[in-house]
């Protein structure tokens, strides 16, 4: 079955989009050159799309199993 639809105002994009980019800000280099800035993004629309809406959070959302990563 597929899902509904989400849809995002002007203003939560751009939250989101900060997000990401501190998210992105904050993965060591070595392990940018490893990974796609789009799993980050992944992981931040899902949170986004159950509701969350607070910066920091869908921040730590995209960063949440980045430790395992780089082990």
């Amino acid at each position: 079955m597929a899902k509904a639809a989400v849809h995002f105002d002007a203003e939560t994009i751009a939250m989101m989009k900060v997000a990401l980019d501190e998210a992105w800000n904050r993965v060591p280099p070595k392990l940018q050159a490893t990974m796609l800035k789009t799993s980050l993004a992944e992981r931040i629309l899902k949170s986004a799309a159950a509701g969350e809406r607070n910066r920091e959070r869908l921040r730590e959302a995209a960063l949440r199993d980045l430790a395992a990563m780089s082990t």
